[in-house]
């Protein structure tokens, strides 16, 4: 009986190709999720900003209580909620990513006029997130 299976050169060879084709695809795969998670988040502001709009033309002034004003307006306002994870947003400092926590929630801006979301503190916009890293580095 000929068995053959493979020899140890070919093994460690398929091993060191596995893992340069790991090391090239992890990179763009969360570079990728980072991206997903800043697109969804800036399309929430969006629609919740629309939803503060149509809300304050039918009623004159903006409303208070985030979400069950919007809930006529936003289809399951309760259950919006931010990707937890990195996003890229303009103006920060580490190669512009920064964490959402998991406890991160939408908030009405000072003025209510506005959808945001709290990052460490600091209220940011639909405006204040990129799609990308700058070029800066």
């Amino acid at each position: 009986m000929n068995q053959r299976g493979f020899a140890t050169l070919e093994v460690i060879l398929m091993v060191m190709v596995i893992g340069i084709l790991a090391s090239i695809a992890v990179p763009r795969f969360t570079s990728v999720t980072t991206a997903a998670n800043t697109a969804k988040i800036q399309a929430d502001l969006s629609t919740i900003d629309t939803a503060i709009a149509v809300y304050y033309m039918e009623h004159g002034s903006y409303p208070q209580n985030f979400p069950n004003d919007l809930s006529e307006y936003l289809q399951d306002a309760t259950s919006i909620e931010p990707p937890s994870g990195k996003v890229f947003i303009r103006g920060t400092s580490d190669k512009e990513e920064k964490d959402i926590p998991k406890n991160a929630k939408y908030e009405f801006s000072d003025d209510k006029s506005r959808a945001v979301l709290k990052i460490d503190g600091t209220a940011k916009m639909a405006g204040d997130f990129t799609m990308q890293k700058s070029a800066k580095e």
